[in-house]
């Protein structure tokens, strides 16, 4: 099968944003549904403990030395290759050897890790049992991306999303299982680590569908293992300190607050997490379009920004509204009032950090499609010391509202830093990045107004009239092409032949 390198025209690639967002759709349903029935099975403190353990899975998933992006990036600009079946091996073999050494790792470091997040004395057993359980897991999180760069940068969007569909869901429905069956929290990761089995399984077979190629021998090599380090060494850097950032604020909270205040402040950003997957499904499609103009005609690359900005304000910016303006509300007939009362304003907070956090990726995308994610690494490193001399502070004078505002602050700052970025690199790109600032000012004032406005009836007017704009937009330049991709997409199979 040959590379998509030129197969993201505006038709396959509204496509792939539907495949994608189908793929996010069902597993955030499932979130929303499960997350109050696992709150009271589990109790607030043994939540906090599975909300940390969903941001270990989320940010050492990540370790696996940017090989994924590099064998996205590599099949998207190359076309054929010959010798894609030894570049993909090495891959795959790479990611799974720093999965067992992730896993060796935290195995190794539970008890401090439990010490160390203050887990009350009668749940500290219980805790280092779990972290370790949840250790089995990471050589198939950290291999997957590999086996999932192939299947997009193939234009595989349907089934890929369906593999990960499936993992997600398993998260949450397994969890309900194992504590219907009377399972305590370490059956409940042994269920999670079984999910993330079967998902690098699944990927594995449907890559040697794609690629009949692998269907040969297993033949990693070392010089393929350089030209994904050098792609994927300053991409590695990223994937290590952009997840810590995003999911430091649990563990500084943990150790400056308790677990109790994890929960409090995990599971709304949780639910803030799984539906930024709203953008990363727009972004999936966007990277390898990226890099495939990247490669045949530059001049693709400013409408490819600007088409996915206004996507990702259109998606997201009234889950934000609607999340900021009925935030204690929500978080009431949810989780209940203690949830409410202790989670109510970061929710609100969080809600702004969804949309920045939403119009930075398409710039990233931009950024590492053009070749570059040395730009991006910088920029992470640079952030990671302020964000953390931000973070601290807040959490300690104001608690988990502190700890929203700064994930905010920082959310703003890296998109407007890829933006100009993104210029830099192709000044075409001005126009598109004026206009996804002028968005996001926007969005900002509108959300602003919504947390303000007391009354419910005033709310519910002030979203409907704050919606109109975006209505305008949606019909006139988004929707069309979503509605001919879905048509494509009821009419036609799921994935390339």
């Amino acid at each position: 099968m040959s590379a998509p390198a030129g197969a993201f025209g505006r038709g396959p690639l509204a496509r792939g944003i539907v495949y994608n967002l189908l793929g996010v759709a069902v597993p955030a349903v499932l979130g929303l549904l499960t997350l109050p029935l696992l709150a009271r099975g589990l109790g607030t403190e043994r939540l906090g403990l599975l909300t940390l353990a969903w941001a270990l899975l989320g940010y050492l998933g990540l370790l696996h030395l940017g090989v994924g992006p590099a064998l996205t990036q590599a099949a998207a600009r190359g076309g054929e290759r010959e010798d894609l079946d030894r570049l993909a091996w090495t891959g795959v073999t790479m990611t799974v050897a720093g999965g067992v050494l992730a896993a060796a790792a935290l195995f190794g470091a539970a008890p401090l890790l439990a010490t160390t997040l203050r887990v009350p004395p009668a749940l500290h057993a219980e805790a280092v049992l779990s972290f370790r359980v949840l250790a089995l897991a990471l050589p198939f999180t950290v291999g997957s991306p590999a086996l999932a760069g192939l299947l997009q940068a193939h234009g595989w969007f349907g089934r890929s999303n369906a593999v990960a569909s499936a993992v997600s869901a398993a998260s949450y429905l397994g969890p309900l299982a194992a504590l219907a069956a009377g399972a305590r929290l370490p059956g409940v990761l042994a269920v999670l680590a079984a999910a993330r089995a079967g998902g690098w399984v699944a990927y594995l077979v449907l890559c040697l569908r794609a690629i009949p190629a692998l269907r040969g021998r297993v033949r990693p090599a070392r010089r393929h293992a350089g030209e994904l380090l050098r792609f994927g060494g300053w991409t590695t850097v990223s994937a290590v300190v952009t997840p810590l950032m995003v999911y430091m604020d649990r563990f500084v909270v943990g150790a400056l607050l308790g677990t109790a205040a994890v929960a409090w402040y995990g599971t709304p950003q949780e639910v803030i997490l799984r539906m930024g997957m709203v953008s990363g499904a727009v972004v999936g499609v966007l990277f390898p379009a990226f890099a495939a103009a990247a490669a045949g005609g530059r001049e693709r690359l400013a409408p490819l920004l600007e088409r996915g900005a206004e996507t990702i304000f259109v998606l997201v910016f009234p889950l934000s509204l609607l999340l900021a303006t009925f935030a204690t509300e929500g978080l009431r007939a949810w989780l209940g009032p203690e949830f409410a009362r202790q989670g109510g304003v970061a929710l609100a907070w969080l809600a702004a950090g969804l949309l920045a956090n939403g119009l930075a990726k398409p710039p990233s995308a931009l950024v590492q499609g053009l070749g570059r994610p040395d730009l991006t690494a910088r920029l992470h490193l640079l952030e990671l010391p302020l964000y953390l001399a931000l973070l601290y502070p807040l959490v300690y004078a104001f608690g988990v509202r502190g700890a929203a505002v700064a994930w905010v602050a920082r959310a703003t700052a890296n998109a407007a830093v890829l933006y100009w970025a993104g210029t830099r690199l192709v000044p075409d790109t001005a126009a598109p990045a004026r206009r996804a600032a002028l968005l996001v000012m926007m969005g900002f004032a509108a959300l602003g107004v919504g947390a303000w406005l007391d009354g419910v009836l005033v709310r519910i007017a002030w979203i409907a009239v704050a919606l109109i704009p975006v209505a305008v937009l949606a019909v006139r330049r988004t929707m069309p092409e979503l509605r001919a991709a879905a048509r494509a997409v009821r009419r036609a199979p799921a994935d390339p032949a």
